[in-house]
């Protein structure tokens, strides 16, 4: 049986999405949207997928077809226009912008977007832009502690989201993973294993490494930290950890938990039966050679709860302020088992 169908189907909704992430970011603020060939043309695709793209939004109740004007964007009862700051659109932050959006067309908000790209300079400029675009309010992940406070000194609302935890004296309002309980979490799973002498490794970074550490407290027999890990530096920890006996490793983030079940499997170190091995983001930690056991923050519910704190303190500006913690869970996978005896 013929799968291209199957793979028809599988474009037409890809560019649904696409187009319903633009409607939700204004970037046809007029209403109305390009021609079906000024969308193939844009997105690489055939004129039937772009009329099938556009069928699932008309069902959706979002688009209309006007005979001989062209596809509209359909009149909605409009909630706050939200601006949106993260550091990247590429790791760990898109599962939060899916929260986001998806919460705020929940109630017929709408998103805009920018990427700060971990610079302090670029996040002043997005903020600034956001602030001038006419946003009814904020939900940043700000490059340096403290940040977002020039935005609420406007007197505009501003949740933090992944910030806020690292500064228990912060008054703004955040939604925030407890990195530290994860690490918890990561910890007393080896322990229940039978694992006594248990290694912690990381990628050295301002905000989430800090606070993965506070949660191993005195479990750990060694630590080690690289900027960003090569290889080299993976054979090297490794080395480190059989000189001290370790049997169960916590590596942050899933990059460098690769890096080390490569060098392990490449010394011929089996995993788990020799060395545990324990990942922390949860970004790619399935598709590892043996896949990793992983410390999994919620970063879909960070964005949904983001936009729910926003949304009660644009109803109510007097309102006690929310700061909420959410702990991570821990998914088992194949790369832990019993302590070695």
């Amino acid at each position: 049986m013929s799968t291209e169908p199957v793979a028809r189907g599988q474009k037409a909704r890809h560019l649904a999405d696409e187009l319903r992430r633009g409607i939700a970011g204004l970037r046809w603020p007029g209403g109305k949207l390009p021609t079906e060939q000024q969308l193939a043309d844009e997105q690489g695709v055939s004129l039937n997928t772009v009329r099938r793209a556009v069928d699932l939004l008309v069902q959706d109740g979002l688009v209309y077809r006007r005979q001989g004007s062209g596809m509209y964007i359909a009149d909605q009862v409009v909630g706050p226009l939200v601006g949106v700051a993260v550091p990247s659109m590429t790791y760990y932050y898109p599962r939060i912008i899916v929260g986001i959006e998806r919460e705020l067309a929940e109630h017929g908000g709408q998103m805009m977007l920018r990427s700060t790209e971990w610079d302090k300079t670029e996040e002043e400029r997005a903020v600034e832009a956001l602030i001038g675009a006419g946003v009814a309010g904020l939900i940043v992940a700000p490059d340096q502690p403290g940040g977002g406070s020039a935005a609420g000194e406007l007197g505009l609302p501003v949740v933090l989201v992944e910030r806020g935890l690292e500064d228990p004296a912060t008054v703004h309002e955040f939604v925030g993973s407890n990195h530290a309980a994860g690490a918890r979490a990561a910890v007393n799973h080896l322990k229940s294993l039978g694992h006594t002498r248990i290694g912690y490794l990381e990628r050295t970074g301002p905000h989430t490494a800090p606070q993965v550490r506070a949660g191993l407290e005195n479990d750990v027999v060694m630590t080690r930290a690289a900027d960003r890990w090569t290889s080299a530096d993976a054979d090297r920890f490794l080395e480190d950890l059989l000189g001290e006996r370790v049997t169960g490793v916590i590596c942050f983030a899933d990059r460098e938990a690769n890096l080390l079940l490569t060098a392990a499997l490449a010394r011929g170190i089996e995993v788990p039966e020799q060395l545990s091995v324990i990942s922390y983001d949860d970004e790619v930690a399935d598709l590892s050679d043996v896949p990793l056991t992983a410390v999994s923050p919620a970063k879909s519910e960070v964005g949904r709860l983001a936009v729910n704190v926003l949304r009660a303190r644009l109803k109510d500006p007097e309102a006690p302020r929310q700061q909420i913690s959410l702990v991570p869970r821990l998914i088992v996978r194949e790369s832990t088992g019993p302590a070695p005896d």
